[in-house]
């Protein structure tokens, strides 16, 4: 005994589509959750040189040269710039979401390879670690957005 099974492949189709098309809308909704936490200052600490790297200044040269240089405002005032400087870019047809900043120090701040110590002294995530922690909530967001298209 024997029977066939048919499915009409216009709806199957469909569905397909519409789960191809909503991969990118999930991707990008998870993009901007993780931008968003990325951008998150941590609360102010006000440490001293001395408390994260043991010494203050190595010689009277060098703490010269940090105060004439005149990258160094006293007292520090958050002007939010690492903040505002985060984009998101989409390639691959929507499926791949690239998060930068071009802020020119942002790497010493939030890098994953050249974190200064004294910024992750004052809580600064590294980008990496921002990734790792939003990962689940980025495949729920995608997960969310397909079984909305395909309701």
């Amino acid at each position: 005994m024997s029977f066939i099974i048919e499915v009409d492949t216009s709806e199957v189709e469909g569905k397909l589509d519409a789960i191809l098309n909503a991969v990118p809308d999930g991707i990008l909704a998870g993009a901007i959750h993780v931008k968003g936490k990325v951008a998150e200052y941590p609360p102010q600490a006000h440490l001293t040189r001395a408390s994260v790297y043991g010494q203050s200044f190595v010689s009277d040269k060098q703490r010269r040269w940090f105060f004439a240089v005149g990258i160094h405002q006293t007292p520090y005032c958050r002007t939010s710039t690492l903040a505002k400087n985060w984009s998101i870019n989409q390639t691959n047809n929507g499926w791949t979401a690239i998060i930068d900043n071009n802020t020119p120090y942002g790497h010493f701040v939030q890098g994953s390879e050249d974190q200064s110590l004294y910024h992750r002294a004052q809580g600064w995530k590294r980008t990496d670690e921002v990734a790792q922690q939003e990962r689940e909530n980025v495949i729920r967001m995608v997960i969310q957005a397909i079984e909305k298209a395909i309701g």
